[in-house]
């Protein structure tokens, strides 16, 4: 019972930081910090290529 919590509570501490990583980095690039959130936590197992994306996508 102990190993499926800690499992999923590993999974969205994991979604929470790579959503907050996203969302920095788009804002730094002048993209929307709530949408970019959610495509970081909602899509965390592609963390590098929303990176990549985000990186040429053009300044707005």
């Amino acid at each position: 019972m102990l190993g499926p919590v800690m499992f999923w509570l590993i999974v969205i501490v994991l979604m929470i930081w790579c959503g907050h990583v996203t969302a920095r980095f788009a804002a730094a690039r002048g993209r929307s910090r709530r949408a970019w959130f959610l495509w970081g936590a909602l899509l965390f197992p592609l963390f590098p290529a929303q990176c990549f994306i985000l990186g040429l996508l053009p300044e707005k």
